[in-house]
């Protein structure tokens, strides 16, 4: 079978000489209906950039390919966001941004699976309370008593945090320029007028964006507005990790469903076991049906199939956007404490549904849905967001709260990993005293209980 076609690099090399990112951006500071527009741009680019069909290329080829990839993803999706955000060039922009807001307050670096972690036995408020290796060579506690381990992955730094330490709180590189100034500033009023407005409509429509395409459960239908302009026949196999079959079943199922070598497989079975997902066929509708008829009856003799889906390629693109989006998401608001501040309101906000239909609720409600690479990168970003503000990190953790009995019998039915859930997260949440001081006053539980 012939594979669909698809844009050759010849066809994106075209867009790379005419595109500008600027220009997108001015087209959209003047339309009427932003969302809209934001929408059209990425039906029109995000399938002909992103997921361009499947198997085992070699390593060289498929390494060039990753590179174009990316740089067509910054130039025509990313760029125009930060072109629109920002009013202008963007390197220019973010660099007064952050002169503007002065040095964070908090580090909150993200902790990868192996990383060493630092954590002193004089000061720290209780084990779990560490510093990254960059903020523990710039403090205090460098000459006391200390603990190293590694990271088994999630968890942030806690370098800033004044509950976290009995003593030396921050290390050099994030004590606050101004002892004296007043904590409770609104960091939003830091921010020019103008970015202000137009960082509250891009987060909007792109976490909106993103939390509809994570949460989507339809297989050949996307959200409206993001129909590509021309639809193919072009579908993955798709394949979803789970803690039931073993490797060696996932490599043999794998060999008689797509026909592969055993090293194909293996490759297959690790990224399925590494992600949460991983497509296994590229193909028209038909072709990769089969693929998923051989998986299911291979695998259900004895326990519950593997699950596989057939999904169409354009709906595959923008899932894998989503999680670069939200990437991006993280990486602006580390820029300023106002645009962070801006995105947890976004997040927050209640949505028309009443009781939990704000984007972050939305999230952790459907958490153990996601494949694993979904959920690590929004607990990602709710660590770089919501739990470094400290205004915002108290009705979080309301939410998660109000939330966690749902979220406790979800991750209680999943296969994963405790820390594949949201419900890791409480160790961020329940042993902060502030945090949960203020849910018994006058020793009653409102929020538990209600």
């Amino acid at each position: 079978m012939a594979e669909p076609s698809r844009d050759p690099p010849s066809a994106l090399s075209a867009d790379f000489m005419s595109f500008s990112p600027g220009d997108t951006a001015s087209r959209w500071l003047a339309c009427a209906d932003l969302q809209q527009e934001v929408y059209r741009h990425l039906a029109e680019y995000v399938p002909r950039i992103l997921c361009q069909g499947g198997g085992m290329a070699e390593h060289r080829e498929e390494h060039r390919e990753e590179q174009r990839e990316e740089l067509a993803l910054q130039l025509l999706l990313l760029a125009p966001l930060e072109w629109f955000l920002l009013g202008g060039e963007p390197a220019a922009g973010l660099a007064l941004l952050q002169q503007g807001g002065g040095a964070a307050a908090l580090c909150g670096h993200v902790f990868k699976v192996g990383e060493p972690t630092y954590s002193c036995r004089e000061c720290a408020a209780d084990p779990t309370c560490v510093l990254c290796m960059q903020c523990f060579l710039a403090s205090t506690h460098r000459h006391h008593r200390y603990r190293m381990t590694t990271s088994g992955g999630g968890g942030f730094c806690d370098c800033g945090d004044a509950e976290a330490w009995k003593t030396g709180p921050s290390c050099q590189n994030h004590t606050p320029a101004d002892q004296n100034r007043e904590t409770e500033e609104d960091p939003v009023s830091l921010l020019p007028p103008a970015v202000e407005e137009r960082s509250c409509s891009i987060f909007s429509i792109i976490l909106q964006y993103a939390v509809d395409l994570l949460t989507w459960e339809q297989e050949d239908q996307l959200p409206a507005g993001l129909e590509p302009p021309q639809r193919s026949d072009s579908y993955y196999c798709m394949l979803f990790n789970d803690e039931v079959h073993t490797y060696e079943q996932v490599i043999y199922t794998l060999q008689k469903a797509v026909n592969c070598s055993q090293k194909e497989a293996v490759s297959f079975a690790t990224t399925v076991d590494r992600d949460g997902r991983k497509s296994v066929r590229f193909g028209d509708h038909q072709f990769c049906e089969q693929a998923k008829a051989v998986i299911v009856r291979s695998t259900s003799r004895q326990s519950k199939p593997l699950r596989v889906q057939v999904m169409h390629s354009a709906l595959v693109a923008h899932q894998c956007f989503a999680l670069k989006a939200l990437g991006w998401l993280g990486q602006i608001i580390q820029y300023s404490d106002g645009l962070r501040r801006i995105l947890c309101q976004v997040g927050l906000r209640p949505g028309p549904e009443g009781e939990n239909s704000s984007l972050v609720d939305r999230l952790m409600l459907n958490d153990s849905k996601m494949w694993k690479g979904a959920r690590n990168v929004y607990h990602q970003l709710l660590m770089n967001s919501l739990l470094m503000d400290r205004k915002f990190k108290k009705l979080f953790a309301i939410r998660f709260a109000k939330n966690y009995e749902r979220l406790q019998s979800d991750f209680i039915r999943d296969d994963h990993d405790r820390q594949f859930s949201i419900t890791d997260l409480s160790v961020q949440i329940f042993t902060v005293p502030s945090l949960v001081s203020s849910w018994f006053p006058g020793g009653t539980d409102p929020v538990l209980l209600s």
